[in-house]
């Protein structure tokens, strides 16, 4: 049996990752309903069965694979490689072959014609050719149709970007590293023509021929050191100019191009292929193929651009983009090397591009304006280079955020530490509008609050601040702590109050995780616990009984891990209180401090 291309995505998903993955997932990845996933699943778990792989799914978990490494890997391999390449085309790329081969021919091409290559009926067809003509009117061309079949009118650039842009939206990253990295070994092996199922067979013979051209001229070290994806672009550009050439359909004006002065590949490939076809050299077409845009001769000021490219994008988002410097580093760098190039392909080979576009599409178009505005308008119709850019602002926005303005908090407990780290999980996981700035002891806050200039304070315990806004609530915050809370927060908002949050991580305690506190520590942590919550049952303060339990645990682990308390409140308390807490911790072995002692004491009853 034979996987559709969409079975084949998802059964490369499973394979790569070979982790469970429920039904949302996997159908997210196509876009599709779970219920109709469930129909590729039963195919896929067949294909599977028939490769000794198994396909197994658990309530709970999803679906995984069960097979041994070395047929896992084989068979994604296979998947990757002429399996997805020569699956059965679904709508999407019956439209896009169709789109394909107008672009490329003059020829006018019936609605009959396609409808007997696709195996399809025809009102499918006219309906194709209806998303089609909207497709192309928004890239400014023309689908007209007379009494032939329909062809395409406009602009020759506008129609070759159009064309290599579809062509490249076909191949994924280990197609085109496959397809440039047998360029050494084309007389040794046979070579797959990645060509053959998206193209009609007379461009890809074309491209086949280029392809092992550029093989005989391009030396070992000139293809180790040039981008694979470039090498693609050179070819698909020699191959489009050809065809397009034989279509009697050039770019510009007819004049011939001068190579008295001019060496290298690019030219040699040139010359090589118009005496091979019988096709003129022309220097419209040499451009087309060798550059689309050149920044040499141009000055220009990289750290004032990148400086200006962030203050716009920064204005235009609303994301304070301008608080990371480190954007600024990358992106200056990224820019100057961009600039520097000698040439400048228009539409290059992007592997991000489709998701940036898709996920990102106002930093993108922000981006796109900038560059327009500040360069050119050709280099901003480059949808590659755009993408390039937007991924180092998209990058910064994990830093900074989304721009929107945040509640910084500082929250108050018995020592500036105890169970902040499990609140602060609670918190954040709860009420996205908040950014914990630091945390506080009773007896520091007021240090804490002036380093820190919060809008909030959050205080298990009663302090006072004239100007900033106190919430007292419980250790563990409950359900009613949190959606005061959240009033307070959105009331805070509403009078203007909040920052951007900030991009250098604080000083907060990172979260305990279940791998350090082990066993040990949690049986010695309860064993404590109960003694302690025995010998002063009476002094212990009922609201905070579950946050002195964690408050327990977590001693212990800090006297185990040696990161006990250096600072704590001055607690007025008996020095027998002290000493009888002092012994229970010794009588397991635990040689605690007076910090650590002090702290515990918040949780008692004032006498």
């Amino acid at each position: 049996m034979q996987l559709t291309k969409r079975e084949i995505d998802t059964t490369i998903e499973l394979l790569s990752s070979r982790a469970s993955k429920t039904a949302v997932e996997l159908a997210a990845l196509n876009k599709i309903s779970p219920r109709t996933l469930k129909s590729d699943i039963a195919n896929i778990r067949r294909w599977l069965k028939s490769e000794q792989v198994l396909l197994v799914s658990k309530p709970g978990l999803g679906y995984f694979v069960e097979g041994d490494d070395v047929t896992c890997k084989k068979l994604l391999s296979q998947l990757l490689g002429t399996e997805r390449l020569c699956a059965p085309i679904d709508a999407e790329m019956r439209k896009k072959q169709m789109m394909i081969q107008l672009l490329l021919f003059e020829k006018p091409i019936s609605s009959t014609s396609f409808s007997d290559e696709y195996g399809v009926v025809k009102n499918t067809i006219i309906f194709d050719l209806q998303q089609i003509k909207a497709l192309f009117t928004a890239n400014e061309i023309q689908l007209v149709a007379n009494h032939l079949g329909f062809r395409v009118k406009g602009e020759e650039r506008k129609r070759r970007l159009l064309l290599e842009k579809l062509i490249q939206e076909n191949f994924t990253d280990y197609d085109l590293f496959m397809m440039m990295s047998k360029l050494n070994h084309l007389e040794k092996e046979e070579v797959i023509n990645y060509f053959e199922s998206i193209l009609p067979q007379a461009f890809s013979v074309y491209y086949e021929s280029i392809l092992k051209l550029i093989a005989t001229r391009l030396s070992e070290q000139m293809s180790h050191n040039t981008p694979y994806f470039e090498l693609f672009t050179l070819a698909l550009r020699l191959t489009i100019s050809l065809v397009r050439l034989i279509e009697d359909c050039s770019i510009g004006n007819g004049k011939v191009l001068d190579v008295t002065n001019r060496s290298g590949l690019t030219v040699s490939l040139f010359c090589e292929i118009g005496k091979i076809y019988h096709q003129p050299l022309l220097q419209a077409e040499y451009d087309y193929v060798y550059s689309d845009l050149s920044f040499s001769n141009t000055s220009i000021n990289v750290l004032d651009l990148t400086s200006r490219m962030i203050a716009f994008v920064t204005e235009a988002t609303q994301i304070p983009f301008n608080e990371d410097s480190i954007l600024f580093q990358n992106l200056a760098a990224h820019l100057t090397l961009s600039l520097e190039r000698t040439h400048h392909y228009i539409n290059g080979y992007n592997p991000f591009l489709k998701e940036i576009k898709e996920n990102e599409r106002l930093l993108f178009t922000r981006v796109r304006q900038f560059v327009g505005r500040e360069l050119n308008l050709d280099i901003a119709r480059d949808d590659s280079f755009i993408s390039y850019i937007t991924l180092h602002f998209m990058t910064s926005k994990e830093r900074v955020g989304n721009g929107e303005r945040k509640i910084r908090v500082v929250y108050v407990c018995a020592t500036g530490l105890g169970v902040t780290s499990f609140l602060q999980q609670k918190i954040n996981g709860m009420i996205s509008e908040i950014e914990i700035v630091g945390f506080a002891s009773v007896l520091n806050y007021p240090r804490i609050v002036t380093q820190t200039e919060p809008d909030l304070i959050i205080s298990a315990f009663p302090v006072d601040s004239q100007d900033i806004p106190v919430l007292q609530v419980k250790p563990l915050t409950s359900g009613k702590d949190i959606q005061l809370i959240q009033k307070t927060v959105a009331s805070l908002l509403a009078q203007g109050k909040g920052h951007f949050p900030t991009i250098k991580s604080t000083s907060v305690p990172q979260a305990v995780s279940a791998q350090d506190i082990n066993q040990e520590t949690i049986v010695k942590g309860f064993m404590v616990y109960e003694a302690l919550k025995q010998s002063f049952q009476d002094r212990l303060r009922s609201e905070f009984s579950e946050g002195f339990l964690l408050h327990i645990l977590l001693t212990v682990h800090r006297i185990m891990f040696d990161a006990q308390y250096e600072e704590t409140a001055t607690v007025a308390v008996s020095n027998q209180v002290l000493d009888d807490i002092e012994v229970i911790f010794s009588q397991h072995d635990l040689p605690i401090n007076d910090y650590e002692i002090r702290a515990i004491t918040e949780y008692f009853i004032k006498s």
